[in-house]
């Protein structure tokens, strides 16, 4: 279909207005000096103002401009004059325009497409999502009664939507290998306030619709009793917490899942232990404050660390940071030598907390090869601690 610059201009006009329009492209310059080699469209909407967002490349650089609505409209006029080639997407129609010597080929092809979200910061999409009434985060003073999250509180609610990531991964990580059904058992060692234990039980019950049994375990009588007020207080079927220590703790069997979220120094280890010790079959630990290498090695001066890695013997805050890592390293080894397939990521962003390495395990069959490799792997890295 041939057409003139007018009916162009008009259409685009016309697409506008209808609020129809969801992207475009103008490439292929007359003049091949053009600062743009192309110009890509968008609608965005900026403190509840629409605008259309044009990115242009150069020298392989992507630059933005936003310019209102009703603006571009005579933009867009300049524009097409500068290419030969442009697509206007809409609700309903995809419109591809090539430019001849005097007039416009026009071709429009039926599509399926619907309008896209217009916030130029799109919200993330959390599990359990802010300005839903959620009665645990209101207990816990992280929500008010108006379902909002407050402002001083967003890290931890961001945190508790991050650990409940991990726990949807690993369930399903889980389910897809047969180790559980759709019930599940889980101890919280070194449950502390319990936010994560709280939003596991919501999360279980309310999303998940799994049954479950949940213990939490922590040293602080007083805690403790203040978290079993909550349950009272909410009605959370099955979930309890309980006041001890992790290496006594025997109460619940064929446990499923086990987690310690920054529980201090050995703690952390005693968790892993407990956790195999019940059978676990998959484990997530937060550590915190690993301090036994750092001891070890810091009361033996003469080692060849110290002679061979000066750099990092030589700076406190390096052979701390590296002491840290070393423990978690071996931590994951020793639960791959236990038949677990383990991997270290990152549980939050730093600026959140310092305390920010997740190391995650789920039960799997070892093979006698790989056994005898993370073996010989453990073996050759003891010199570090002599």
């Amino acid at each position: 279909m041939k057409v003139n610059k007018l009916y162009i201009e008009n259409l685009f006009k016309d697409i506008i207005e209808k609020n129809i329009f969801i992207k475009g492209s103008i490439s292929n310059p007359v003049n091949k000096k053009e600062n743009s080699s192309k110009i890509n469209l968008k609608l965005i909407k900026i403190k509840n103002e629409v605008f259309i967002q044009l990115e242009s490349f150069k020298d392989k650089k992507a630059f933005h401009e936003n310019i209102y609505l009703f603006d571009f409209i005579e933009r867009f006029s300049e524009i097409i004059d500068k290419f030969k080639q442009i697509l206007l997407i809409t609700q309903g129609s995809d419109f591809q325009i090539l430019k001849g010597k005097n007039t416009y080929s026009l071709k429009e092809t039926i599509n399926n497409r619907l309008l896209e979200s217009l916030e130029h910061n799109k919200k993330k999409k959390y599990i359990i999502e802010d300005g839903n009434f959620t009665p645990f985060l209101i207990k816990l003073g992280i929500m008010g009664e108006d379902g909002l999250v407050f402002k001083n509180s967003y890290a931890k609610f961001k945190q508790i939507n991050k650990y409940l990531e991990f726990i949807d991964d690993t369930i399903k990580e889980m389910q897809n290998k047969k180790l559980i059904k759709n019930h599940i058992k889980i101890i919280d060692f070194g449950c502390g306030k319990s936010y994560l234990t709280f939003a596991l039980q919501y999360y279980l019950n309310n999303i998940k619709e799994f049954t479950y049994e949940i213990i939490g375990l922590d040293l602080k009588k007083d805690v403790v009793e203040k978290c079993n007020k909550i349950v009272q207080e909410l009605n959370c079927q099955n979930l309890e917490f309980l006041t001890g220590d992790i290496k006594d703790f025997n109460k619940l069997k064929d446990v499923d899942m086990v987690f310690s979220l920054h529980a201090c120094n050995n703690a952390t280890d005693y968790a892993l232990l407990k956790g195999l010790e019940l059978g676990a079959k998959a484990i997530l630990a937060v550590p915190c404050c690993q301090h036994e290498f750092n001891e070890k090695m810091s009361k033996n001066k003469n080692s060849d660390f110290f002679s061979t890695e000066l750099p990092l013997g030589k700076h406190g805050i390096l052979f701390e940071k590296f002491t840290s890592l070393a423990t978690d390293a071996f931590r994951a080894q020793a639960l791959e030598l236990c038949g677990f397939k383990t991997q270290v990521m990152e549980f939050i962003d730093m600026e959140h907390t310092p305390k920010n390495i997740l190391i995650k395990a789920i039960k799997e069959k070892i093979s006698k090869e790989n056994l005898e490799k993370n073996i010989l792997n453990i073996e050759n890295s003891n010199h570090i601690l002599e």
